[in-house]
């Protein structure tokens, strides 16, 4: 060691340390980071990757020079020493908040490639000390820089519709008196812990009193299980088969036309506000918005996701007590203090009662109990394990099934509040009543039930059945409940009826207001100006709001982290493998699986028993009847090949970028070569 090497002083040489095994870690953290946000097609996270890596920087140069009295005591062997607790105290941090310990690469690699990185790092300084750390430090900088930078090249290309409002040429007037539109999602609310819907808390105060104002739909199914299949259905009126986006293609193309689209057309100002990421044009779902408030951008729902986020709110050093709800509030406060005399079509979605459960505002996250914070962030954490792969024993799931229980009623009365928030923006300018108001959820929670928590792999009714209302005062009667199922798909058709608008022929479920009881007073409700007032009008009826069909297409990524033969540990309806069906028959729910076969349920009853082969001729009856609907709708059988989407405004260069990392293939990748 040469005589300047000695002279160094400990305290710098110990930050230094700090901040080489820091920034090591913190770049394999932010590749794999970014690698995830290619895979699962998801918008620029840019801000909240900075923070991300500018944390575990800080952190580890604090440790760092915490570490100065080892890097005294042998000058020579000390900084290595000191590196080498460095990485072992990752190590320890990794495991300590990770999302399934039993998958060591989920907690290694970061500390170990972090090592390997480092310790190369060194060995050049060592022999070119003078050259090496500028170097090495400019590689660094140029790794983040393009790491950072590729999903927002990716975005560059994609439609417009996430900042400014794009320019609408020829845009018509819309026609006097033509009312707002507000299309409310209440992201991951299931009907069954609502207080809409009988359940015992009072989880949903404001939806219960905009139900007593509209109507209320009973038994409303979800089309799929998570937000994109889920809002593309919404957005187009058809099913995840129809419109091909979901797990296996992650993107809504051009073929259907939107809501928006149509409403646009149609002379309306449309606006999105959303903290969903998946609400973006990484996955075709603004196309027909004139602006989104990307309130998604800050982060704040994915905390979950990052090691460093995990870390702080487990050290109660979070500080984040909401998932976008007020920024989106806020946002569309902003916009109605400024907005256009057009007309609005307006799409609201609130992520407060999704995962993270913990993160919630003090009010709602002790509103159904007390327990102490470390207790909550635990549950949480097993839980969100277990949406992502991990198997947890019988205990673990008693456990921590009543704190989620807990957790997720708060959110769901933050997200009710939320939605008063909004009812308020229009009371307070006058204009509720004249506007048309839908609120539901986009699909439902397990939160322990059939031994699972999430979403995304579940086709059971917490997963499916949601809450469905409609406002609209002179148009939609007040307090009419109706009992027969329905799908959501119908909401498309709906809206455009009320706002007197012709809906689209691609459009798969009709106006679900057709379902109303007394059709005497159909014309003087104006509910549709083409609504059939003759004497079947209640014959016809009956198929209002059909067919009653929930998709689920295979999470490729995630199905590779379950253990071969699994099911999520539990259930023949947690399956995060393949592809399901379901069909809704009044009482009866028959459930096809392209590799498990298929089952039948009866809802009174539960999903517990496989009546498949008990009852046959009730099977046949159904299954009959869901292939009638498959014929007339042309629907796609379940094991039909799904073509690989293109998205639009992704180059060649950049889609065979994305065929060489394996995150596209076959015709997609035609022409890329080897």
């Amino acid at each position: 060691m040469t005589s300047e090497d000695q002279s160094t002083n400990p305290f710098v040489t110990a930050l230094l340390v700090g901040l080489g095994v820091g920034a090591a870690i913190a770049t394999v953290h932010l590749g794999n980071g970014i690698g995830l946000i290619v895979a699962l097609g998801q918008p620029p996270h840019t801000w909240f990757a900075v923070q991300a890596v500018v944390l575990e920087l800080m952190m580890a140069i604090a440790v760092g020079a915490a570490l100065t009295p080892v890097v005294m005591a042998d000058r020579r062997r000390g900084p290595w020493l000191a590196a080498g607790l460095l990485i072992v105290l990752w190590l320890v941090m990794e495991r300590w908040v990770a999302v399934d310990p039993a998958k060591p690469l989920m907690w290694l690699a970061g500390p170990v490639l972090g090592a390997i990185f480092y310790a190369g790092g060194a060995w050049l300084v060592s022999i070119a000390p003078k050259r090496a750390p500028l170097a090495i430090a400019g590689v660094t900088a140029i790794v983040h820089v393009v790491f950072l930078a590729v999903p927002e090249l990716i975005a560059l290309g994609q439609p417009s519709g996430e900042s400014e409002p794009a320019v609408v040429i020829d845009r018509p007037a819309a026609r006097e008196g033509a009312p707002d539109v507000l299309f409310v999602v209440m992201d991951t609310v299931r009907a069954q812990s609502t207080s809409t819907y009988g359940y015992g808390r009072p989880t949903t105060p404001v939806l219960t009193e905009l139900a007593s104002e509209g109507i209320r739909f009973d038994q409303a199914t979800a089309p799929a299980t998570w937000s994109l299949p889920a809002h593309a259905s919404l957005f187009t009126g058809t099913f995840p088969s129809v419109h091909q986006a979901h797990g296996e293609t992650r993107y809504l193309d051009e073929r259907l036309p939107t809501i928006m689209e149509v409403f646009a057309q149609a002379g309306y100002e449309t606006r999105c506000f959303s903290a969903n990421p998946h609400i973006s044009a990484s996955f075709g779902l603004t196309r027909g918005f004139d602006a989104c408030d990307k309130a998604w951008a800050s982060g704040e729902g994915a905390r979950q996701f990052t090691f460093v986020f995990r870390l702080l709110d487990h050290l109660g050093l979070g500080g984040v007590d909401d998932k976008g709800g007020r920024k989106v509030v806020g946002n569309i406060q902003e916009w109605m203090a400024e907005r256009t005399d057009r007309p609005a079509f307006v799409f609201v979605n609130f992520l407060e009662a999704h995962f993270p459960f913990h993160q919630l505002p003090e009010e709602y996250l002790t509103a159904f109990q007390n327990r102490r914070s470390s207790t909550l962030q635990h549950a949480d954490q097993l839980a969100f394990g277990a949406q992502m792969g991990r198997l947890l024993s019988d205990a673990e799931i008693a456990e921590i099934r009543e704190p989620m229980i807990d957790m997720y009623d708060g959110g769901v009365r933050y997200t009710d509040a939320l939605v008063g928030d909004v009812m308020q923006i229009w009371r307070d300018a006058g204009t509720l009543d004249d506007t048309v108001v839908v609120v539901l959820g986009d699909h439902g929670e397990v939160v322990g039930e059939h031994g699972a928590f999430g979403h995304l792999s579940a086709v059971v009714e917490e997963d499916l059945r949601v809450p469905l209302v409609f406002r609209y005062p002179g148009h939609v009667p007040a307090g009419v409940v109706i009992e027969q199922p329905v799908s959501t798909v119908g909401t498309f058709a709906t809206l455009t009826a009320l706002a007197g608008l012709d809906t689209p022929r691609t459009v798969l479920v009709q106006n679900l207001l057709r379902a109303i009881p007394d059709f005497s007073a159909c014309e003087a409700l104006k509910v549709e100006a083409k609504l059939p007032c003759e004497e079947d009008a209640r014959a016809k009826a009956e198929r209002v709001g059909q067919p009653v069909i929930a998709e689920r297409f295979e999470e490729h990524l995630l199905s590779a982290r379950f253990a071969e033969g699994t099911a999520n540990g539990k259930g023949a309806l947690v399956n995060p493998r393949g592809r399901y069906r379901t069909f809704r028959d009044g009482p009866f729910k028959l459930v096809q699986h392209d590799q498990d076969g298929t089952f039948l349920f009866h809802l009174e009853v539960g999903e517990q028993r496989n009546l498949a082969n008990v009852q046959p001729d009730a099977r046949l009856d159904v299954e009959s009847k869901l292939m009638d609907w498959i014929v007339q709708l042309q629907l796609p059988s379940l094991g039909a090949e799904v073509p690989q989407v293109a998205r639009e405004g992704q180059s060649q260069e950049e889609q065979c970028a994305l065929c060489r990392l394996g995150y596209l293939e076959g015709d997609a990748c035609d022409g890329c070569g080897g």
